[in-house]
């Protein structure tokens, strides 16, 4: 007789992004260890889609091979360096291509209010992964407003393998009220549109929450 088709099968994207999800909230620690069993009962799926996943996220770089299963990767201090200089020139341009939609009446309010909405959702967030969370969300409001598919895409990975450092950098009490301020100039460019602004105060910020990350690792 014909076995039943496995309920999770043609699920291994959904896996996928609900793992992808762990690593941007900064649920996921450096060199924590997954296993396939553990993964399947706590997404409620066989383990055929969670190894699928696996080997998707191995190759985005964002675990690696341990005993038993596979590992969070672990960044060394010169590939949190290399990430944050992508990252900034990416969120520098997603920011100018906002700013530019903006000037040409192509930004719709709605996106920006959210943008505006998601800055104070950061300043109001009650623990550091909340602000993380929120501070996630913000920016890809603006890499939406962008209006750049690929390059949102291209933010996105880079966002999940540095989540963990947005976690630790926003614990510190002083360094979140430099975010709010920064976060306060990016977007009043963008709603100025202000393209060259928007740019400037974008990598600006990146790169200083790259200094606020090596002073304290």
């Amino acid at each position: 007789m014909r076995a039943e088709p496995d309920a999770s099968a043609g699920s291994a994207d959904m896996v996928y992004e609900a793992l992808r999800r762990k690593f941007s909230n900064g649920e996921l620690a450096p060199a924590e260890r997954l296993t396939e069993a553990a993964l399947a009962e706590e997404l409620g799926v066989s383990r055929t889609p969670i190894r699928e996943a696996i080997g998707r996220l191995r190759a985005d770089g964002l675990v690696v091979g341990a005993a038993k299963g596979v590992a969070v990767a672990t960044l060394s201090g010169d590939e949190v360096r290399q990430l944050y200089v992508l990252r900034a020139r990416l969120e520098g341009l997603a920011a100018e291509l906002a700013a530019q939609r903006q000037s040409r009446g192509e930004l719709a309010p709605k996106e920006v209010r959210l943008i505006r909405e998601a800055a104070e959702s950061v300043a109001a967030a009650p623990t550091p992964r909340a602000a993380a969370m929120a501070n996630l969300a913000l920016h890809r409001a603006i890499g939406r407003s962008a209006g750049n598919p690929m390059l949102l895409d291209a933010l996105g990975r880079v966002w999940d393998r540095i989540a963990v450092s947005t976690v630790s950098n926003l614990s510190d009490s002083a360094w979140m009220q430099v975010v709010e301020q920064q976060h306060d100039e990016v977007i009043s460019a963008i709603e100025d549109g202000r393209p060259e602004v928007a740019r400037a105060a974008a990598e600006q910020h990146i790169d200083a929450a790259l200094e606020q990350y090596l002073r304290t690792h």
